[in-house]
């Protein structure tokens, strides 16, 4: 909904029209209004980038005034999940800036005026994390994806496993639960294509990581990597060129585009010297490019069954 439709409320009942300022709703409306204008965790780009400009008194209402701590509780709440969460009981906003904690006694004590965090500050700071956090994750899964066969630990001990939907799991708990899971990180990848690259992995337990990202972590599945000016892949075009069609099949099912334009290299199965390389190609051009080097290179047509049942998949 753009904010032109919903920041003048007309009163239909008054003989003469009369405007309501959008700033001065209940804070809970006002928060579930800026749903409608941006997705999870950029609520607050709307409410300081976009409300808080449009006058002194919508600055003040929704930056300043005591009933603005209500609001950024929301935002904190539902995009970040850590309103006023802390060890050993709960915080409250006061309206200076402040915080009082109120411990599992029920006594209440204020915190150090130098520690004293305006609720904006609080969802700023929590932004921040969030962002860390999301590139601790990825990083770790990062490893995890690529970690070659037969590789060992430290000493000569116990080889190191790769990715599995456990692991997975784990990391995601340990830094999130509210990460970024559909925005590029840093380097420009995505947890989904990341996934799909796993390397050494059954691809029956790559699926089972697309679906725990997609199903159970909101992610979703056209989100491109930008990795480079010529290389920008989606989940389905990954899991297409690399022979894996239960996970094609299933990113078509959540509604996967099959159009969407792809760029990139991948290695040869026959050769692994051998590359293929394609500029804004589809899924369906990729894998079948794919299919026909692998064939000048001497692979067999048994050997590319995977492969020849994904293009199948996306040509239908």
């Amino acid at each position: 909904m753009p904010l032109s439709a919903v920041t003048p409320l007309v009163d239909t009942t008054s003989p003469s029209p009369s405007t309501f300022p959008i700033w001065e709703l209940p804070e809970v409306i006002l928060y579930h209004i800026t749903e409608y204008c941006a997705p999870p965790t950029h609520r607050s780009n709307v409410l300081i980038h976009q409300l808080a400009l449009l006058c002194r008194d919508a600055r003040r209402n929704i930056l300043e005034n005591e009933r603005s701590v209500a609001l950024w509780g929301a935002v904190l709440s539902g995009d970040y999940g850590a309103a006023g969460v802390g060890g050993s009981g709960t915080t409250t906003y006061s309206a200076g800036g402040g915080s009082r904690h109120k411990n599992t006694a029920g006594t209440t004590r204020r915190s150090c005026k130098r520690l004293k965090r305006s609720p904006v500050h609080r969802v700023r700071d929590a932004h921040k994390r969030m962002i860390d956090n999301t590139e601790f994750s990825f990083f770790y899964i990062s490893e995890l994806a690529h970690v070659s066969s037969g590789s060992s630990s430290r000493g000569g001990g116990k080889t190191k496993e790769g990715l599995t939907k456990r692991k997975l799991i784990g990391l995601l708990d340990q830094f999130g639960p509210n990460l970024r899971f559909n925005y590029p990180v840093s380097s420009g990848g995505t947890f989904l294509v990341e996934v799909c690259r796993a390397r050494h992995v059954e691809e029956s337990m790559i699926l089972k990581c697309v679906k725990e990202l997609v199903e159970h972590r909101g992610a979703m599945v056209d989100i491109p990597t930008q990795e480079a000016k010529n290389s920008h892949l989606t989940a389905l075009c990954v899991a297409a060129v690399r022979g894996m069609p239960t996970v094609v099949q299933y990113l078509l099912q959540q509604g996967a585009s099959r159009k969407e334009l792809c760029s990139g290299r991948f290695r040869l199965a026959t050769n692994a010297r051998k590359s293929v390389r394609c500029t804004d190609a589809t899924a369906l051009e990729f894998a079948t490019t794919m299919k026909q080097s692998e064939l000048e290179q001497g692979a067999t047509t048994s050997e590319l069954v995977k492969l020849s049942k994904c293009i199948h998949s996306l040509s239908r």
